[in-house]
């Protein structure tokens, strides 16, 4: 198995498919950090991808690909716990593409315990006329994430730059990558600080996953629902589809994504094992 050097639409086109995460497809693209792992580097089928942002991984391509399919333990054990270990990680997070992966995955961890959980997954409808109420509550105020705002960063008349800087270097790998493909929001309060942010966290495609962060001191205000809000609306100007991720359990964001005109679309596994 060979970890590929190069992501881009060449490599998506071979291993991503129509029922593939979103998330995990922008890092296949080379949109969002990470890395991808193949059967071949010159004309692969099968993959397992890790989103550095997510911190996990997702089995995708073809699940019958039977030298890929023996290969896995030994990735697994040799490289991939190793590299997870050196990111002071200790289990194994995955998801698939496709449920034909599991009855080989669940062969291949057959001697390790595999916990799971469920996650939902919501998207717009970017063909709806719905108009959404936008404004942010004051006495906050929205600014969108663009050059401008980039140079205020930059020159130091933002007190947290850090909290935004860090959460899309996260996502994005750098805040230039960022700028020019994802849109997003930030919540100021009057001394200009930073609180609360939602922005374009995963790109494949016209698809853009959401991303929210807001400070624990002004959690409960509003603030992510008014942002999420004024970035769908963005989304529906340019014509650009919303995808929200969120646990099962998580009911507050499954209500913050309905405010937001949002609807579930469906549901998927996540499995991990410790080490």
């Amino acid at each position: 198995m060979i970890l590929i050097n190069e992501r881009n639409e060449w490599l998506a086109n071979k291993i991503v498919n129509v029922d593939s995460d979103m998330m995990f497809a922008g890092v296949v693209v080379g949109n969002n950090p990470g890395e991808v792992w193949v059967d071949n580097n010159l004309n692969p089928s099968s993959a397992i991808v890790w989103s550095s942002g997510l911190g996990s991984f997702n089995f995708m391509g073809s699940a019958r690909n039977t030298y890929f399919n023996q290969s896995i333990e030994m990735l697994i054990d040799n490289e991939i716990i190793p590299f997870l270990k050196s990111k002071d990680t200790n289990s194994f997070e995955f998801s698939v593409d496709s449920k034909d992966w599991y009855p080989t995955i669940y062969q291949v961890f057959g001697n390790r315990k595999i916990d799971e959980s469920f996650q939902y997954v919501y998207k717009s409808n970017i063909n709806t006329n719905e108009i959404l109420f936008t404004d942010i509550l004051e006495p906050f105020r929205a600014l969108e994430i663009d050059e401008i705002l980039f140079l205020e960063l930059n020159n130091g008349e933002i007190k947290n730059a850090d909290f935004l800087i860090n959460y899309i270097e996260q996502y994005w790998g750098t805040f230039k990558n960022y700028l020019g493909k994802g849109y997003g929001y930030v919540a100021l309060t009057e001394k200009k600080e930073i609180v609360s942010i939602a922005t374009s966290s995963f790109m494949f495609s016209s698809t853009h996953a959401i991303g929210v962060e807001t400070l624990e001191d002004y959690k409960r205000q509003g603030l992510s629902s008014s942002l999420m809000k004024l970035l769908v609306k963005k989304y529906n100007e340019n014509n650009i589809a919303a995808w929200w991720d969120c646990m099962e359990s998580n009911i507050a964001s499954q209500k913050t994504a309905e405010k937001a005109g949002l609807f579930k679309a469906h549901s998927y596994k996540i499995n991990w094992f410790n080490f």
